[in-house]
């Protein structure tokens, strides 16, 4: 009996269904059924994203945008983009419960070449309908993973944003044009971020005449600069870069936030204050980073040789630059995502022989202390943006609920 007892408990233990310390799935969203030639596409792809807007779950792939009670994970509606197009881009302007998609015209001919991506349709997220749509410019050659992220088309704050030559906002729900923001003679928009109470850029000015593939100068100044949502007035422009101002050509640069308005440099994060005043560079090399109105959270990963990616959890105060707390996760952390005060990471490591475990960890934002840590059956590895809705954690398509 005792060995019974001992076998048993120490499956459950491995399987990580421990009761009352499990994550089980709740729901997984529905196969997309797509043609084959249209199914979910690369994992990068800029069409993908994952979206909670009220009571709705939207799940964004290149052929596919469907709609998901994000309590059962029913599907509600889905929205196929029209004859050969297919979606090259996806943004959400959650206050306003719309979806901007961006892709091809849908006269696209057969031997096309590469996407053309040069039209956007904004999807209403109760319905599923197109509400209205508009035409881009052809979008720029790419090159590197930076220029990729370069998102022409962002939302939030009831406003999009299409960035090209200049920076034009558009109300997100009925597509009226509010303003357009010129941006001064040899400057470009390398990215931009609109927020229900600023506008926030970064240009790249200036330079010689050897560009990139999209058109920017290597050796261009990148300015951080910020915009009135209401009119687009410009409200402050300042250089990036610590003692010496950065340039293009060494490390791109994306907006983490605009509000905050803090600029990633791939390595150095730089907040920049309501008025434009620059603070202390903030240096951790994380692609995984959240803000809220007073610190940067980002995850600070080592490798352990045989034993893979390690992670540690750590927070710095957006003003000093200097870090506030480091919580170690000791996992191969997934998940980065914060909410409501908290921190919640999803993270893989082997605890025993060959059998992985993957941890739930909870933390207080505020001090970086464990306010929980929870077990995922075998087989189960979350990986991707994640979110919660009453109770439950959302990871792409499959909710988890505590058990």
């Amino acid at each position: 009996m005792a060995a019974v007892c001992v076998v048993t408990a120490g499956y459950f233990w491995a399987a990580g269904r421990v009761p009352g310390d499990t994550m089980d799935v709740a729901w997984q969203a529905p196969a997309d059924g797509t043609a084959a030639g249209q199914g979910e596409g690369d994992a990068l792809s800029d069409a993908n994203g994952t979206w909670p807007a009220g009571g709705t779950l939207v799940r964004s792939r290149s052929a596919l945008v469907t709609g998901l009670d994000a309590g059962t994970g029913a599907r509600e509606w889905e929205y196929r983009p029209p004859g050969r197009s297919r979606i090259c881009a996806t943004a959400a302007d959650v206050e306003r419960s719309v979806l901007l998609v961006t892709r091809d015209d849908e006269n696209r001919p057969a031997s096309a070449g590469r996407q053309l991506c040069t039209t956007l349709a904004a999807v209403d997220i109760g319905t599923g309908r197109e509400i209205w749509r508009t035409t881009l410019p052809a979008a720029p050659r790419e090159k590197r993973i930076s220029d990729y992220q370069r998102a022409r088309v962002t939302a939030g704050g009831g406003l999009t944003l299409l960035s090209h030559r200049a920076l034009r906002a558009v109300d997100s729900r009925t597509g009226e044009v509010r303003w357009t923001a010129a941006v001064p003679p040899g400057c470009l928009p390398a990215h931009a971020l609109p927020a229900a109470r600023r506008v926030g850029a970064v240009l790249a000015c200036g330079g010689g005449p050897t560009k990139e593939p999209n058109g920017i100068p290597k050796d261009a100044g990148l300015h951080a600069v910020a915009f009135d949502p209401a009119t687009g007035a410009l409200l402050w422009s300042m250089p990036v870069g610590d003692r010496e101002p950065a340039v293009w050509g060494e490390t791109g640069a994306l907006l983490v936030s605009a509000d905050p308005l803090v600029v990633d440099r791939v390595g150095t994060f730089q907040f920049f204050g309501g008025d434009g005043r620059p603070h202390p560079p903030i240096d951790v090399n994380s692609s995984s980073v959240a803000v809220d109105e007073h610190r940067l959270y980002a995850l600070d990963g080592r490798y352990v040789k045989k034993a893979g990616s390690r992670h540690s959890a750590v927070a710095f105060d957006l003003a000093t630059g200097r870090q506030a707390w480091r919580t170690d996760l000791d996992s191969d952390v997934g998940v980065f995502h914060l909410q409501d005060g908290r921190l919640t990471a999803v993270g893989r490591r082997q605890d025993m022989l060959f059998v992985p475990a993957v941890r739930l960890y909870v933390l207080d934002a505020a001090t970086g202390e464990e306010r929980e840590v929870r077990r995922f059956p075998y087989g189960e590895n979350p990986w991707g943006k994640a979110f919660e809705h009453e109770g439950r954690l959302i990871v792409d398509g499959t909710a988890y609920a505590r058990s």
